[in-house]
């Protein structure tokens, strides 16, 4: 049932964002204001990102498959690549077209702008709150957004009706770059993120550290090594790793300590654990990157 409610959530929340940004390139041009132009390439830039990532959450919930043995969650990401990269293109696109008009404003049709920044504020308001309601962290993502958009069309009123009083048409190009940096300041964390997902950095919120010293407490551990961890698309998350046992453990105690690492690591939050058992001194990796070993390890060399 959830699954079809996230289902439904994204792609309500794509239909409304994709319609209203249509609407809203259509009300840029005809009102001539670049603030609302550029709510607008914002808004495709999240339409896009909203198709993608329900047309590829579907995509990632397959099951992994002897092409994609890890399954294709990682398509996810690529969702959160692309739609950065259009809003990179719509932002200097618009800080192009902006700077110039701040030299010489040109006049807008401000009683239209402000039917606009109201209706931005109805129809992103109702997609946030709808959004809100979702637990995945694609959902919290996208309602956040929402929300931000929602002060957007906030500080774009406001200025409407200034400008509807007083004739200061510069107002329009200036949120129109600040709505602009701050659409690229968001885009730099997403990036940043996703490519760290993929260079395989150590996911967020996984001290392999703390989790080596719980290890370390069992007497029958003699030593860690060879430890990987990385992250699917950010919330599934994966270790390797070379457990030394004391070579006096029988086949049932063998079983007892490896259900226990299991359970330690499952409790720190690693989803899916690779434990490859080593008796005594036989490690049979030539590269064992001793990462924080349990005990010193400088006779290990002369085993292999």
């Amino acid at each position: 049932m959830s699954k079809n409610s996230s289902e439904n959530r994204l792609r309500t929340a794509f239909l409304l964002n994709f319609g209203f940004s249509i609407i809203e390139v259509i009300g840029g041009l005809f009102t001539n204001s670049i603030a609302l132009l550029s709510d607008a390439v914002h808004d495709i830039g999240d339409s896009i990102s909203l198709g993608l990532s329900w047309f590829l959450n579907e995509k990632s919930k397959k099951k992994p498959d002897t092409l994609y043995t890890y399954g294709y969650a990682r398509y996810s990401l690529l969702g959160g690549l692309v739609s950065a990269l259009v809003l990179i293109a719509g932002s200097i696109f618009l800080i192009i077209e902006a700077i110039p008009r701040i030299m010489n404003p040109e006049t807008i049709k401000v009683p239209w702008l402000i039917g606009f920044a109201i209706l931005g504020i109805l129809i992103n308001g109702i997609a946030a709150l709808k959004t809100s309601k979702g637990h995945s962290l694609n959902e919290k993502m996208v309602s956040l957004h929402l929300f931000e958009d929602v002060a957007g069309w906030v500080a774009l009123f406001i200025s409407s009706i200034i400008m509807f009083f007083w004739d200061v048409p510069v107002l329009d190009p200036i949120l129109s770059i600040i709505f602009t940096l701050y659409i690229l300041t968001h885009v730099y964390k997403n990036i940043k993120a996703i490519f760290e997902i993929f260079l395989e950095k150590s996911p967020k919120g996984i001290d392999v550290l703390t989790i080596l010293s719980i290890l370390k407490t069992n007497s029958n551990i003699k030593e860690v090594h060879h430890v990987h961890t990385w992250t699917l698309e950010g919330n599934l998350i994966f270790m390797t790793l070379h457990v030394v046992m004391k070579s006096d453990l029988d086949k049932v105690q063998i079983v007892e300590e490896q259900k226990w690492i299991h359970h330690i690591l499952s409790e720190n939050g690693i989803h899916h654990a690779t434990i490859e058992l080593e008796c005594d001194e036989l490690c049979l990796s030539p590269d064992c990157d001793p990462i924080n070993q349990v005990k010193d390890n400088h006779h290990h060399g002369h085993h292999h």
